[in-house]
């Protein structure tokens, strides 16, 4: 879980930069319309940030005691 937690991480901050941007042109509803939102920006980020907390707070790779 902890992989897929730092590629959702990635995969939102990749999306918030391209909707601070504007430089995708596909879907309107995604704020990828080739115009910068701010409100959709916000949201990936803040979504890219929980996901990686739950990267860090993860235990699956503890070392054993």
């Amino acid at each position: 879980m902890k992989a897929l937690a730092i590629v959702l991480g990635i995969i939102f901050v990749i999306a918030a930069i391209c909707t601070a941007t504007g430089v995708l042109h596909f879907s309107h509803a995604l704020g990828f319309d080739g115009k910068p939102h701010t409100k959709h920006t916000i949201l990936y980020a803040i979504i890219a940030v929980l996901c990686f907390l739950w990267a860090r707070m993860s235990t699956e790779n503890a070392p054993a005691r």
